[in-house]
């Protein structure tokens, strides 16, 4: 039996995927995942439809609220300052009648003594002219009326009730009277009349003001439903499902990572591998699994991004995990047909989906023979005798896509010798785009690999992830790289 556990090597994983790699209170946090998988996917939909109903009717209810607020503040506003300027404006009236009777009797005093209508008219002067005056008249100690002007709100004699200077109101004005007197002798009278249609003005404004502050709260009201209802309604769906989308992207994440590879000492192999996750994860995939029958290697990549790929991905790794183990000196093709039959199963009917993978496994044996089924990106494989690079292509079939690949599931082979390198790589690293659009390609990780063969396995693996990381302007896909350097004489 051959030792396959004495070379110590490491796996780099970005540091955003390394909180999936560790364990919680002696748990392994793929089972937490995965408990937070079930707990996601199976969402009652009435309950997120009650959230976000009760968002809703929340946020309505707020708008309303600010609205009344407001709406209370301008009527208490209103009210507020009309309530100032009305006693205001009406004592203002009531002062301007009872003196303009009072100025009127002193101006017309000589005109009144010798019942001159005339000059009692002149004396009446500006008084005739102001808008608030509706009526002036004068009589004679008799009572007889001497002039007037405007029209009477009522009988004259109806204007002189009461006592001089009293202040009475009728309807739309103010009336008061005064007694003409020369020399203390009583010569006649002068009543004025004053409108009050500045206070009706005044209460007809405020009532306007109220009437449409109230409309425009019934008005605002209605809007703000609308606008909950069939704009901010959509947002808050869209942002329900951003932040599902977001939690089932961290939950991806965490089982792309969290199945992983944590120790690659595998001899006569020296290993560094890498994976850097793109934002919406890809499905990316690798495992190396060391047996008492060789070294099993796999790669892929899982169509579709999201929580379903991880899923996918975590059926992949379990059922190659369990059937090398169990058969350890089975054929690749052997291994990727129960592979297929299971996920097939899995994907069509159980997930009801259309995914697939691709995939290449690779069984390695310690004296450097390599035999490999299925299909997936090239194999580029680095001479130490001769420095150059070979691409050995996978044209195996995809894994999951159809019921059966038996016929088309051919092992193939290949022989590393001493110093050989092997890179494996997702699609991710050739389909990488620069600004302009151009992709890394096959041909730039070539001669990068052909560039940097002679530096340690880890070394190389930074290097080939800097150039590709350099290249592109965006990651879009996951980009997977393993390094592995035959040495079979270190593992004796």
């Amino acid at each position: 039996m051959t030792n396959f556990g004495d070379t110590t090597r490491t796996s780099e994983i970005p540091a955003v995927a390394r909180p999936g790699m560790g364990s919680a209170g002696g748990r392994p946090l793929l089972s937490k995942t995965t408990g937070e998988l079930t707990a996601l996917s199976s969402g009652d939909p009435q309950r997120k439809l009650l959230s976000s109903l009760r968002l809703k009717v929340l946020l309505t209810v707020f708008v309303i609220f600010l609205i009344v607020v407001l709406s209370g503040f301008i009527f208490f506003l209103v009210s507020g300052i009309f309530s100032w300027l009305t006693p205001s404006m009406r004592a203002d009236l009531e002062w301007k009648t009872k003196r303009s009777a009072i100025e009127l009797s002193q101006a017309a005093e000589v005109g009144i003594a010798i019942d001159d209508p005339q000059m009692v008219g002149a004396a009446f002067g500006d008084f005739r002219r102001d808008p608030d005056v509706l009526a002036l008249v004068a009589t004679n100690a008799a009572g007889k009326v001497i002039t007037t002007h405007g029209k009477m709100p009522g009988p004259v004699t109806a204007l002189f009730a009461g006592k001089p200077g009293d202040i009475r109101a009728g309807a739309g004005y103010f009336v008061a009277w005064a007694t003409t007197a020369i020399e203390g002798r009583a010569v006649g009278r002068v009543a004025a009349v004053i409108s009050t249609a500045r206070l009706e003005s005044g209460e007809k404004l405020r009532r306007n003001i109220l009437g449409v502050a109230g409309i425009g709260c019934v008005i605002a009201m209605g809007i703000s439903l609308f606008f909950v209802n069939f704009y901010l309604g959509p947002l808050i769906t869209l942002t329900h499902q951003s932040l599902r989308s977001s939690r089932e992207m961290e939950i991806a994440k965490r089982i792309q990572t969290s199945i992983l590879p944590r120790n690659l000492s595998v001899a006569p192999l020296e290993i560094s591998a890498a994976m850097l996750p793109a934002t919406e994860v890809g499905g990316d995939y690798y495992d190396v699994i060391p047996t008492d029958k060789g070294c099993w290697i796999g790669i892929g990549d899982v169509a579709g991004h999201g929580v379903r790929a991880g899923l996918i991905m975590m059926m992949l790794q379990s059922i190659v995990s369990a059937l090398v183990r169990k058969n350890p000196g089975s054929k690749p093709s052997d291994i990727l047909e129960v592979l297929n039959r299971v996920l097939y199963e899995n994907i069509r009917h159980r997930l009801g989906s259309d995914e697939h993978v691709t995939f290449s496994l690779l069984h390695l044996q310690p004296d450097g023979r390599l035999t490999f089924a299925g299909a997936h990106e090239d194999m580029i494989v680095c001479r130490a005798a001769t420095g150059r690079v070979e691409r050995i292509s996978t044209p195996g079939p995809w894994v999951g896509a159809v019921r059966s690949v038996k016929a088309s599931a051919a092992d193939r082979t290949a022989r590393l010798d001493d110093g050989d390198l092997l890179v494996l790589h997702t699609d991710g690293v050739t389909e990488a785009r620069n600004a302009t659009g151009e992709e890394y390609g096959i041909d730039r990780l070539v001669a990068e690999v052909e560039k940097h063969q002679s530096q340690p396995v880890a070394l190389l693996r930074q290097r080939l992830v800097e150039s590709v990381t350099e290249w592109m302007a965006t990651q879009h896909d996951d980009v997977t790289l393993l390094v592995l350097r035959y040495r079979p004489t270190s593992g004796a």
